[in-house]
């Protein structure tokens, strides 16, 4: 029986999780059925890979402090057990093992997500090589697919860029500051030209590293009655083959309270939407995996709210996944503003557990398919 997985690899990008030997691949096979094989595949990596072993207990200490309430009919030995195999086995983070409620799952369903280890992988198999360097610079990545952002932006890496920066904040006194090189919205603020001094402002976040600057997003009314204080947007993950766009899922992130972000580690919420039709199809869920079937602000109706312009948004997406070659599996951000739906950035390894998470619904079989699809006709 083959006890691996037929797309399995590890990525360069991370560090080593996994001891990928004969031996260790039928060691899981055996604990995939056997606690008391778990329990002697646990043992193996802490005794052959120690230091991962014990740098990782720290953070599988702060999951269960976190959802001890929700766990107490379970044994902490045991959960610390289990949250060791499903990363050593499969690649889940111990993170998603929480957020996909995988604790007493079968290995038949926890197998059937997109783990977070995995799609790095995925990502460097499928994608042309530039693409990755294209997408972690914002700006870089602004330049080739500006034609969809429909708003000015503007990178700054040393002192030679402040008369543009100067001319840029005359333009749009408000704006976005986001750093050049960080992801799941860190770093992100909001600035006004009236409460900042221009110098010391470019000067004071060119010591922290190169950024960029963007024209503020005026959403359409139809998505900002919803929650008006952030850019409520949309991650819509595709897999292009020959020019033709599958969508794998889309989600709508949005925000709480008076927070500018909409993230869920920033405390926002999000919901699944059904892409055929453009309507809400789930409840909107936090990090916590709390539901909410009306916005806990506005008292909007989350469930089956009806998507603006939706065609025009599917449109958007097929022109940005086919404007450049190489780009396979890609995970989209898009908005709907007041100038129609437009482009926020683009992922070339974007967290799968936010169109996963919702349903608890695992998406690897579908993208399996695409993948086989796509190496029979490209490779």
């Amino acid at each position: 029986m083959n006890r691996k997985d037929r797309y399995f690899g590890m990525s360069p990008r991370i560090a080593r999780w996994k001891l990928d030997t004969p031996f260790e691949n039928w060691l899981g096979y055996k604990a995939d059925k056997s606690e008391f094989w778990k329990k002697l595949y646990v043992i193996y990596y802490k005794i052959f890979d120690r230091k991962y072993y014990k740098g990782g207990l720290p953070f599988i200490k702060e999951e269960i402090e976190l959802r001890r309430g929700e766990w107490g009919e379970f044994n902490e030995s045991y959960i610390v057990r289990d949250m060791i195999y499903c990363l050593h086995r499969l690649g889940i983070s111990f993170q998603d093992y929480c957020i996909y409620d995988l604790i007493n799952k079968n290995y038949r369903c926890r197998n059937s997500f997109v783990t977070d280890k995995m799609r790095y992988y995925y990502c460097d198999i499928l994608n042309d090589r530039e693409i990755l360097p294209l997408m972690t610079n914002k700006y870089t990545c602004y330049l080739k697919y500006q034609r969809f952002f429909k708003r000015d932006v503007l990178g700054c890496f040393s002192d030679e860029d402040f008369v543009a920066f100067e001319k840029f904040v005359t333009n749009h006194r408000d704006f976005i500051y986001k750093p050049l090189n960080e992801h799941s919205g860190h770093g992100i603020a909001k600035y006004s030209l009236d409460v900042i001094s221009i110098s010391s402002f470019f000067h004071e976040k060119l010591k922290q590293g190169a950024f960029v600057v963007e024209e503020l997003i005026t959403q359409g009314d139809e998505i900002a009655v919803v929650h008006p204080q952030s850019v409520n947007s949309f991650r819509v993950v595709t897999f292009t083959i020959d020019n033709k766009v599958y969508i794998l899922g889309v989600t709508w992130r949005i925000g709480t309270g008076e927070s500018i972000m909409d993230n869920a580690g920033a405390g926002g919420i999000y919901a699944s939407i059904d892409y055929q039709l453009g309507v809400v199809e789930s409840d909107a869920v936090d990090y916590r995996g709390k539901h909410f079937n009306i916005h806990p602000d506005t008292g909007v109706q989350i469930v089956g709210y009806k998507l603006p312009c939706w065609n025009e948004a599917l449109l958007l997406v097929h022109d940005m996944a086919t404007h450049l070659p190489g780009t396979t599996l890609i995970s989209w951000d898009i908005a709907y503003s007041d100038k129609g739906w437009l482009m926020i950035e683009a992922n070339d390894n974007g967290d799968w557990s936010i169109i996963q998470s919702i349903k608890k619904i695992g998406k690897k079989e579908i993208l399996y398919n695409y993948m086989d699809e796509y190496f029979l006709k490209c490779k």
